[in-house]
């Protein structure tokens, strides 16, 4: 499914604001903020929080779909679920990989953390936060098909996200140190990774390594 941006998301809202007649000002999550920028939260809750009034505003007929609802009436009854913190596996740690045992270090903390979006208790879509400097803001909305998988294999609350970018490559992690285990949440033929077999980090990024040494920076 279709990732949305935050600023795509914005200029999209400003076009209904102007076909409404509106002067251009929103209120995503009751805060006054110009089309355009996204005033920053305290909390990841309450960037959320503003970013679900976001998206509810952003669904249309054309696009409800796109964004992993069955209805723009859908939309209205869209609620939070528990968040997933998301760590990054960057592709020269990744080449740089000597087969430690304890492969944690390879994990970037991206400061994000990704909200599934249900409706009726069923993961639809979802939406992520990131912070920078000044708070929290929502970032990316939509990537319904990876949110699902991302939940069907969440075992615990302590469950977190790991995502390889330059291999496009998402996991359902837990552990630490040497336990960190990795879940593949989808098959994928390019590795022989089936999803749902936990896998030791250490095996996984070594087979990761293999293709990231010869990755030639295309998109896969």
């Amino acid at each position: 499914m279709r990732i949305l941006r935050v600023r795509e998301a914005m200029l999209l809202m400003c076009a209904v604001l102007m076909m409404s007649s509106c002067r251009g000002r929103v209120l995503p999550g009751g805060h006054g903020s110009e089309v355009g920028e996204v005033t920053a939260s305290g909390t990841s809750q309450e960037a959320a929080q503003a970013g679900l009034v976001v998206l509810r505003s952003l669904v249309r007929q054309d696009n409800f779909q796109g964004l992993g609802f069955s209805s723009v009436e859908q939309a209205a009854r869209a609620q939070l679920s528990d968040p997933m913190s998301l760590f990054s596996v960057r592709l020269d740690a990744l080449t740089g990989y000597k087969g430690e045992a304890d492969a944690s270090g390879l994990l970037l903390d991206a400061h994000k953390m990704i909200y599934p979006v249900t409706v009726d208790q069923q993961v639809v879509s979802s939406l992520s936060v990131t912070q920078r400097g000044d708070g929290w803001r929502a970032t990316d909305f939509g990537n319904s098909a990876v949110t699902r998988a991302l939940v069907a294999h969440k075992q615990s609350p302590g469950d977190f996200v790991v995502w390889v970018p330059a291999l496009k490559v998402y996991f359902s992690a837990r552990g630490t140190g040497e336990a960190l285990t990795l879940t593949p949440i989808m098959d994928d033929p390019r590795f022989d990774f089936q999803a749902g077999q936990g896998i030791p980090a250490s095996r996984v990024f070594a087979v990761l390594q293999r293709s990231a040494e010869g990755y030639n920076g295309l998109p896969q």
